[in-house]
C-alpha cells in the first residue's frame, strides 16, 4: 500500500523522536494491516524475555521491505521512525506495543 498523506498527522511538519504524544493506543501486531493513523511505536520489552525483536513497516517503505529491530530487555523505547504497520510475523510475543501520537 503506497503512502497515503490523509493518514499522515505529521504532514508538512517536523518530527522529533523526543516531542511528546498526544494520544496514543495497544497494538496488536497485524501481517496486512496499516495503522488508521501513521504513527511513532512505543515498545517494551518485559524482563521475562530473553531476547525480544519488532517488525515494522516504516510509511515509505513497500509491504515487502520491513524492518526488523532488536530491542533492550526491560527498557521502553520509543521507535525512530513513523510507522504504519507493526507485523506479527518476525515480532516477539509478549511486548507492549503502543502508538505514540
Amino acid at each position: 500500500m503506497p503512502y497515503d498523506s490523509a493518514k499522515d498527522p505529521w504532514r508538512g511538519s517536523a518530527v522529533s523522536p523526543t516531542s511528546l504524544g498526544r494520544s496514543g493506543e495497544a497494538v496488536v501486531p497485524n501481517d496486512t494491516a496499516d495503522f488508521p493513523r501513521y504513527a511513532r511505536v512505543r515498545v517494551f520489552a518485559p524482563t521475562t524475555l530473553d531476547s525480544a525483536q519488532v517488525c515494522i513497516l516504516p510509511v515509505w517503505n513497500e509491504d515487502d521491505e520491513p524492518i526488523v529491530l532488536s530491542l533492550p530487555i526491560g527498557l521502553p523505547i520509543v521507535l525512530e521512525f513513523i510507522v504504519r504497520r507493526v507485523l506479527a510475523t518476525g515480532t516477539s510475543a509478549g511486548l507492549h506495543i503502543h502508538t505514540v501520537i
